[in-house]
C-alpha cells in the first residue's frame, strides 16, 4: 500500500468534520456558517485533483472509478432509501405512493436532481458524480495535445455558466452546480500534482501562509456578502472565487503544519469519508428530531456554534466504530482507490 500523505488526511479529516457541522440547521446571520458553507467543498475537489494519476488504461481508471465513487454513491442511496421512507411516513402519517416513492430514486438516478417529478435522496453524495465526470473530463483531454488548453477553456466557461446560473437559476441539479463551481479547483489540485508542487513542509513559513490566507479569504469573503446585499452583482462572483483559493490554501497551509502529527483517529476519518459523507445526514436527522422534541420547539431547531460543534462531535463518534469496521469488512463502504 501507498504510503499515506498525512496533511493530506488532516485536510480531508477537517473538510468532513465541516461537511456534518453545515448540515446542522444554524441561522444563515452568522458569518461564520455562510463562511464554511460556501468553501469548505473547494478541500475536496483540490485533493482530487491532486491525487491524479500521471496516465493509466482506461481499463485501469474505471475500475477505479467503479470502487471509488460509481458503487459508493449506489450503495449510500440504497442504504438512505428505508430511511427516507421512514421519515416521510413520520412527517406525513402514512407510507408513500408509488408516485412519491418513485421521487426520491429518480432524483439519485440523476444526480441528486430535484424538480417536480424527482428529488435529492442523498444529496451529500452530489460531489461523487462531480467528481466523476471531472476524472473523465481530464482522462479525455489527455489524449489531445491540448489538454491544458482546453481544460483552461472549460474552467472559464465553468465560471461563467456557474455566474449566469446564480442570476438565472437555471441549474437546480446539485451535481451540475457543483461541477460548474469547481472545476477549477479541481484542475489547479490537478496541475500541482503534476507538476509536483506544494509538497515540502516547513512549519514556520506554512504557519505563516495558514494565517495570511485564512486572513485574505475572511476579508475577500466578507467584501463578497457585502457585495451581494448591495446588488453588486458582478463583483459578488468575482470575490467568490479568489476568496476559495485563499480559503483552500490556508487550510492546507495549516495541515501542512500538523504534517508532524500523525492520529490513528485523522487517518481513519479520512480512510471513512464516504461513510461520514454517506450516513451523517440519517444521524443529522435523528439529533434535530431528538432535540426538537426534547425542548419541546415546533419551528425546528437553530444550532449555536458550540451546540453544532457538539453534535457533530456525537455524529462522528457514532460512525467511526463503522469506519474501523469497513476496513476490513466492508471496503466497498470506504471506496477502494490507490489512495485509501
Amino acid at each position: 500500500m501507498k504510503e499515506r500523505i498525512n496533511w493530506i488526511d488532516w485536510a480531508k479529516a477537517l473538510a468532513v468534520c465541516s461537511v456534518v457541522f453545515c448540515h446542522l440547521p444554524q441561522s444563515q446571520e452568522w458569518f461564520y456558517y455562510r463562511y464554511l458553507q460556501a468553501l469548505t467543498m473547494v478541500i475536496f475537489f483540490f485533493i482530487s485533483g491532486y491525487l491524479k494519476k500521471d496516465r493509466g488504461s482506461d481499463k485501469e481508471n474505471w475500475k477505479k472509478y467503479l470502487h471509488g465513487l460509481v458503487i459508493p454513491y449506489i450503495l449510500y442511496n440504497i442504504i438512505v432509501y428505508p430511511y427516507w421512507i421512514l421519515k416521510y411516513y413520520l412527517s406525513n402519517g402514512a407510507l408513500p405512493d408509488f408516485f412519491h416513492a418513485m421521487k426520491p430514486l429518480l432524483g439519485a438516478l440523476f444526480f441528486e436532481h430535484e424538480n417536480s417529478f424527482c428529488e435529492p435522496l442523498n444529496g451529500p453524495l452530489w460531489y461523487l458524480p462531480a467528481i466523476l465526470i471531472m476524472h473523465i473530463i481530464i482522462d479525455l483531454c489527455r489524449k489531445t495535445k491540448h489538454q491544458h488548453v482546453i481544460m483552461i477553456s472549460l474552467c472559464v466557461i465553468s465560471f461563467v455558466l456557474y455566474a449566469a446560473n446564480k442570476y438565472w437559476n437555471f441549474a437546480p441539479n446539485l451535481t451540475l452546480m457543483g461541477l460548474m463551481r469547481n472545476l477549477p479547483y479541481y484542475y489547479l489540485g490537478y496541475l500541482f500534482g503534476q507538476y509536483h508542487l506544494f509538497r515540502e513542509c516547513k512549519w514556520r513559513r506554512d504557519l505563516i501562509c495558514s494565517i495570511l490566507y485564512l486572513s485574505a479569504s475572511i476579508l475577500l469573503f466578507a467584501w463578497h456578502l457585502d457585495a451581494f446585499f448591495s446588488d453588486q452583482y458582478m463583483l459578488h462572483i468575482i470575490l467568490f472565487y479568489p476568496a476559495n483559493i485563499a480559503f483552500l490554501f490556508g487550510i492546507l497551509y495549516g495541515c501542512k503544519v500538523l504534517n508532524g502529527i500523525r492520529h490513528s483517529i485523522v487517518t481513519n476519518l479520512s480512510i471513512g469519508t464516504l461513510v461520514i459523507v454517506g450516513l451523517h445526514i440519517i444521524l443529522v436527522t435523528i439529533v434535530n428530531y431528538s432535540l426538537s422534541h426534547v425542548l419541546h420547539t415546533e419551528e425546528g431547531i437553530c444550532y449555536l456554534w458550540y451546540t453544532a460543534l457538539s453534535a457533530t462531535i456525537i455524529i462522528i463518534a457514532i460512525l467511526f466504530p463503522l469506519i474501523v469496521w469497513a476496513k476490513k469488512n466492508a471496503i466497498l463502504m470506504i471506496g477502494k482507490s490507490d489512495y485509501v
